[in-house]
């Protein structure tokens, strides 16, 4: 079956059930801006001033991920120490204006969206907050960060979260994710409709997962989006 075809079926299914989805449940870094550098940039001068040497191709377990979940559960010279700690270490060495963040094109337009929406990010709360002022977030904005989770992605947790904090079933809301462990834990939670944009992993990946329709960048997801507000 073509590409074509697939996303024509997925828009015919899709039109039936639009009324009943009343809430947009967002990733962050990777779907909405592209801050792996950023992160990544931070790390590599944290490790250089504690004179650690990491490979970069060991660098990879920490794409995606929150820092500290990466300190304790991977090994390396970090071993031992506190992963929290370290942690909030790491955010000390972000340069933005050294490293900045690109947003996606089509992340603004989703911003403006009349639909209540919530980040759903496994990145730091004041780092959100950051990238939502970039976003032209509108003020009512909630966000969802790694302080207030305890089991981050695959784990359907920061999901049900974020569609509890929308005071909304999750079978309610839209979700849009660029990984396969976002997509897998908004298919746990039970998600309405789950959209992968393809910035991480391929299209492929990500509709194995269990996304219902996936696309090259956002700008392609709007005319499905506008179609569940015309509803």
């Amino acid at each position: 079956m073509s590409a074509d075809t697939d996303t024509n079926s997925v828009n015919i299914d899709e039109r039936k059930t639009y009324g009943s989805l009343k809430g947009l449940l967002l990733d962050l870094d990777g779907t909405l801006i592209d801050s792996e550098h950023t992160h990544l940039a931070a790390y590599r001068r944290m490790f250089a001033a504690k004179g650690w040497r990491i490979a970069e191709e060991e660098m990879e377990i920490f794409k995606g991920r929150p820092g500290p979940e990466v300190f304790q559960s991977e090994p390396g010279p970090w071993s031992g120490l506190d992963p929290e700690k370290l942690g909030l270490e790491a955010r000390s060495y972000v340069d933005i204006r050294r490293d900045p963040p690109r947003i996606f094109a089509g992340a603004r337009e989703i911003m403006q969206l009349k639909m209540p929406k919530c980040l759903v990010t496994s990145a730091w709360r004041q780092w959100a907050q950051l990238a939502a002022r970039l976003l032209d977030a509108p003020t009512n904005l909630k966000v969802i960060s790694q302080e207030d989770i305890h089991a981050g992605k695959p784990d359907p947790e920061p999901y049900l979260v974020g569609a509890q904090t929308l005071r909304l079933p999750a079978s309610s809301c839209i979700v849009i994710e660029d990984t396969t462990s976002g997509v897998i834990s908004a298919r746990e939670a039970g998600a309405g409709r789950i959209y992968g944009v393809a910035t991480s992993h391929s299209q492929t990946a990500l509709t194995e997962a269990g996304a219902d329709l996936v696309t090259d960048g956002l700008q392609e997801l709007l005319p499905y989006l506008g179609e569940e507000l015309a509803c």
